[in-house]
């Protein structure tokens, strides 16, 4: 203990341009996972979505539809 020093000095911190740079830090974290997240979204969601309507309406008879609605009486005016 006789060695030790009386005071010890920290080095100072970098505050010149720290705004700026934590930005721009924050930024690019931003738009890479809004790119990530819309890739996925476009996959895992809005794909599949698509497909299911593809495939309803590819056998949809809409006259058909219109007359078992008319028939259980969905239409007062009809």
């Amino acid at each position: 203990m006789a060695n030790a020093p009386a005071t010890v000095s920290a080095t100072k911190p970098v505050l010149r341009g720290l705004h700026n740079a934590t930005i721009k830090k924050n930024l690019t974290v931003a738009i890479a996972l809004t790119a990530v997240v819309t890739v996925a979204w476009s996959f895992l969601i809005n794909s599949p979505k698509k497909e299911a309507y593809a495939q309803f309406y590819k056998n949809y008879d809409a006259q058909k539809s219109f007359e078992r609605m008319k028939a259980n009486g969905r239409f007062q005016g009809c």
